[in-house]
């Protein structure tokens, strides 16, 4: 059965400690060990790695790092965000439908991926979709369903898939969401990201607390999962709240309490066919 996580941090702690929450495991960061240790004294902790795919990187990266933290974590897969920035694409326009300009930033995520799946191998390897925003630094390439696809497709790595990232994208595409989710690999989806979306100062953020819109979302992807549409991924991981600057402040123990309960019974309700208790 699926697993349920959240992201860790020190309000989330305090309430599993206290028994007002449950949950299976702590979703990390993978810069300090000793907030992965603090998790671990709670529940089982996994890692989700600052790896980005198409920044022409991977070089940059201590591996070694990478290694121990999947042995100490025994974290299933390495997880790769599916980027492709302006500022290392400057000659192209931030919304070029050029297939020239596809390709160009096709090549370059998936020739990063490879050198991560030849180090792993590829069934250990899964992709992230990110967020397009017309005012943002994203280009729109990386957010389109079919270079998604033939991402996983060609590298045989799994999907992740972060609904709010493909809420928020949809959203400034002028896209149902459904339909823009419905254009993914999903037969590739190994894990899913689930967290609310909200806008403050005219800004908006994503890691807040889930409003109506991004609750049916969730009922939907999981009732996928539920009716066999959508395989099971191995874990769903509710994404509000963190540490540090960007993350504190949007760490309620409220809003913990009051949706972490409906959000665990919903996974926990969520039994593909032919699976048992």
């Amino acid at each position: 059965m699926m697993k349920f996580a959240m992201n860790y941090s020190v309000e989330a702690k305090q309430l599993v400690d206290q028994g007002i929450i449950d949950i299976d495991m702590f979703k990390c960061p993978d810069f300090d060990q000793q907030l992965i240790r603090d998790a671990q004294e709670a529940r089982h902790a996994y890692v989700h790695f600052a790896l980005y795919a198409g920044q022409k990187n991977s070089n940059e990266v201590d591996w070694a790092i990478i290694d121990d933290l999947l042995k100490k974590t025994e974290t299933p897969f390495v997880n790769l965000h599916m980027v492709a920035y302006s500022e290392d694409y400057p000659e192209i326009d931030i919304a070029s439908n050029d297939p020239e300009h596809l390709e160009q930033v096709l090549e370059a995520v998936i020739h990063d991926i490879e050198q991560v799946t030849e180090r792993y191998g590829a069934n250990n390897v899964i992709l992230e979709n990110v967020i397009y925003r017309p005012d943002g630094n994203t280009q729109q390439a990386i957010t389109k369903p079919e270079i998604i696809t033939r991402i996983i497709r060609e590298t045989n790595c799994g999907l992740l898939l972060d609904l709010a990232h493909a809420q928020m994208t949809s959203g400034f595409l002028d896209m149902d969401v459904h339909d823009y989710i419905n254009q993914f690999p999903l037969d590739a989806l190994r894990e899913l990201h689930v967290t609310g979306i909200q806008r403050v100062d005219n800004k908006l953020y994503e890691h807040m607390p889930l409003s109506d819109a991004n609750w049916q979302l969730v009922e939907w992807a999981l009732d996928n999962i539920k009716q066999g549409t959508w395989p099971e991924p191995w874990v769903v991981s509710y994404e509000y709240g963190g540490v540090g600057p960007k993350l504190e402040w949007r760490s309620e123990s409220k809003v913990m309490a009051e949706q972490v309960p409906r959000l665990f019974e919903l996974v926990k309700n969520t039994q593909p066919p032919g699976n048992s208790l």
